[in-house]
């Protein structure tokens, strides 16, 4: 699968360049047959093939789509109680993708190698922690929260540090389905008292410590699904979970000081937030329609809840969005699976999308990109409810940032009662995507930071064609210094103030996009 990349006698020189020209071919089309295979882009139905249980570490392609497949753990081996993404709006990987998060059912945080995929440790500190987050551009430091608290971790060496108590509260979350902006600016929150009622909604700016924003909420709220600012920081959302179309109902919107924008009774559905490709901040959410009897994934733009509808897909599937890939915008990754209405299935009444893990373009097109089964199932006539199942064995597929690689969790239908049989599984997409440009191309920046080391002024040469970019620097730890604005081919940015040592860099475009991220040292 990946793309391949003078007269003697007129009778001799012929044939010499027939046969030269025949077997370029003849290479060539075995590059692209075996190497360079183009995404599955229709809706049909592909039944899912009958492929045993892989060993651990093991690499095997998918019949159906011609993608690679790596069975990364073997959980029950290790005894581990399964071993999956955290969730499928969370990031697994770090900032250069070097390592990668797992989880188990019991809570536990494990460590592998990004690359290799060989585990590292498992962190007992920080088990049953639900809101963990990879820091923007250190690749060793982890943010979470723990009661009233939010603390950074570096990985290598364990060392903990307190950022900041909100002491006015006894416990601070998103609820497990929030994010930071992707710069690591700002996260938003919700304090409860002693006894998890909530009192407020507040955006926390990690760069200054201090709270932005708040909202209070107290005996306006008793329960809600989650909270989040968007990949920007600009909006704040908190999805309720319910259909009403009255305030703390549905779906809300906010800008980041909770100036309130919109609201859609939604539901439940399950969704992510990214950026479609203008760089316009979207909530991706699958809803049940019941005059179609179908659930629809849809786009709502953050700045008006405008809406546009992606896909429908049978409804007795459940489904779960992961907008992860932040170097790809436009694409929502989608991976579903059988809910209680289905559970059985055989080839005859295979349906389109089922079990499948997918990429779906954000423009309304129906455009799709078709990677593989995920041969994962929760719910079947020996588990046939909630209550009877393995939650964890739901595949939460997650994409990488650079969108070349999707993570997800699978019991591949063996011992579908026990969480010891979910183990994690990857989707190499690294060699097709060059052989399908459809990617968005890395811009030709050009970009220069000279001189390094640096002694007072740090100079960054760029194209003059790239519009705002933004140069935020962290020191070693990944704590944030400053943000600088960048509006010119060559800007002049004074290191004067800063302390001899090594900084972290992180160059975006206005959008949040990474550009690029490095290291210089002030001498």
């Amino acid at each position: 699968m990946e793309k391949a990349e003078m007269r003697a006698r007129k009778f001799n020189n012929d044939t010499t360049k027939s046969y030269s020209f025949y077997l370029a071919f003849l290479i060539f089309i075995t590059a692209i047959n075996t190497n360079s295979a183009q995404f599955v882009t229709n809706h049909s139905s592909i039944y899912q093939a009958n492929l045993p249980l892989q060993l651990a570490h093991s690499k095997f392609t998918d019949p159906k789509f011609n993608t690679n497949l790596i069975r990364l753990t073997n959980a029950r081996l290790d005894q581990r109680n399964g071993l999956f993404p955290d969730y499928s709006k969370r990031q697994a990987w770090n900032s250069d993708e070097s390592l990668l998060i797992l989880r188990s059912a019991n809570g536990a945080v494990h460590i592998f190698n990004g690359q290799t995929y060989e585990y590292i440790q498992t962190i007992e500190d920080i088990t049953g922690v639900q809101d963990l987050f990879w820091h923007p551009t250190n690749p060793h430091l982890i943010y979470y929260i723990l009661d009233n608290a939010f603390y950074s971790m570096d990985v290598q060496t364990l060392q903990q540090t307190t950022l900041f108590v909100f002491s006015k509260y006894a416990y601070v979350s998103t609820r497990a389905e929030g994010n930071l902006s992707n710069d690591g600016h700002f996260i938003a929150l919700c304090g409860y008292d002693p006894n998890f009622n909530p009192i407020d909604f507040f955006v926390f700016d990690i760069f200054t410590k201090t709270i932005h924003s708040t909202f209070s909420i107290k005996g306006k709220v008793t329960d809600f699904d989650w909270i989040s600012i968007s990949p920007l920081g600009n909006y704040v959302i908190v999805d309720f979970a319910t259909e009403l179309n009255t305030p703390f109902n549905g779906i809300e919107v906010y800008d980041n000081k909770f100036n309130f924008i919109w609201r859609k009774p939604l539901g439940a559905g399950h969704s992510d937030y990214g950026l479609d490709s203008n760089g316009v901040e979207v909530l991706i959410m699958d809803v049940y329609r019941a005059d179609s009897n179908r659930t629809f994934i849809t786009k709502y733009q953050l700045k008006d809840g405008m809406s546009t509808t992606l896909l429908s897909l049978h409804p007795d599937f459940d489904l779960h969005e992961s907008c992860r890939a932040m170097s790809r915008p436009g694409w929502v990754y989608i991976s579903t699976f059988d809910f209680v209405g289905r559970l059985t299935d055989d080839s005859l009444s295979w349906l389109p999308f089922e079990d499948e893990i997918f990429a779906l373009k954000m423009d309304g097109s129906g455009s799709v990109q078709r990677y593989a089964h995920h041969h994962s199932r929760r719910y079947s006539p020996r588990t046939p409810n909630s209550d009877n199942s393995v939650y964890f064995s739901e595949p939460h597929a997650t994409i990488s940032n650079s969108g070349k690689r999707i993570l997800f969790g699978s019991n591949w239908r063996t011992n579908m009662d026990q969480d010891t049989s979910v183990d994690a599984y990857i989707v190499d997409l690294s060699n097709l995507l060059i052989a399908n440009v459809d990617f968005k191309k890395t811009r030709n920046l050009n970009v220069k930071i000279e001189p390094n080391p640096v002694t007072d002024d740090l100079r960054l040469i760029t194209s003059s064609e790239n519009g705002t970019l933004h140069f935020t620097i962290y020191n070693q730890s990944g704590m944030y210094i400053n943000q600088i604005e960048v509006n010119s081919p060559i800007q002049i940015i004074s290191l004067s103030n800063l302390h001899k040592g090594m900084y972290l860099y992180y160059l975006s475009d206005k959008s949040g996009t990474p550009i690029l991220t490095g290291k210089f040292v002030k001498e």
